[in-house]
């Protein structure tokens, strides 16, 4: 092995202890390959960024928390067996989730032709046949098969989420909505909606930013 070899792979495995070490802190579950796959997601996703603006932080050191462990911090809410990503840009979360949990059928929503064109590159050379990608709007899209969930990294308020949404979610189904501040304002017209919701403080390791995701599901 040369010495640029032997540089690579010692920063892999660098990359691989610090998500493992913030998955474990989150009590984040994950498989054997995931963790490589993470690691070569953050790659394909520099690669990409230095010709493509699909995200604004394309430094691998950042990516751990910005990207990864912030995707992953949602794994231990989720519940059931679809996952529908609401404009996911570069695929966050719902790649990194597919990535985690392998036998969860995620499929990511996105306008823009360039970022759906990588994720559909990086679900290919990352394996993931349980990722599939739509490139068109959400309001647009009404799968014959509902999602259980539908999740929302940065994507708009609450009311936008859940009205552009309604119809890919089953009956029974949950939103997931990541967010970072979160406003009394922004939950009023949930209750209109007749819809309830959980709010959740999430702690992401490596991320120095207030984190919450709000999980809105229907009246019992």
């Amino acid at each position: 092995m040369s010495e640029a070899q032997q540089v690579q792979e010692d920063v892999q495995e660098m990359f691989e202890e610090r998500i493992m070490q913030g998955l474990d802190a989150m009590d984040v579950s994950y498989g054997e390959r995931a963790i490589t796959k993470l690691v070569e997601f953050m790659e394909l996703l520099r690669e990409w960024n230095q010709t493509h603006n699909l995200t604004a932080v394309d430094d691998l050191d950042e990516m751990v928390g910005v990207h990864i462990l912030d995707s992953a911090s949602i794994k231990p809410y989720m519940k059931g067996a679809s996952l529908l990503d609401v404009g996911s840009g570069a695929g966050l979360p719902g790649m990194v989730l597919a990535i985690l949990s392998p036998a969860l059928e995620v499929t990511s929503i996105e306008t823009r032709g360039k970022k759906a064109q990588f994720q559909m590159y990086a679900a290919n050379k990352l394996g993931l046949d349980n990722f599939t990608v739509e490139n068109s709007r959400v309001e647009e899209f009404d799968p014959k098969e509902k999602f259980a969930m539908v999740v929302a990294r940065a994507y708009a308020d609450l009311e936008t989420l859940v009205d552009s949404s309604k119809q890919a979610i089953a009956s029974n189904g949950r939103w997931l909505a990541m967010k970072g501040a979160v406003t009394k304002e922004e939950l009023k017209p949930i209750k209109k909606m007749n819809l309830k919701y959980d709010t959740f403080a999430l702690k992401v390791p490596e991320l120095d930013a207030q984190r919450n995701l709000v999980v809105i599901h229907p009246a019992r």
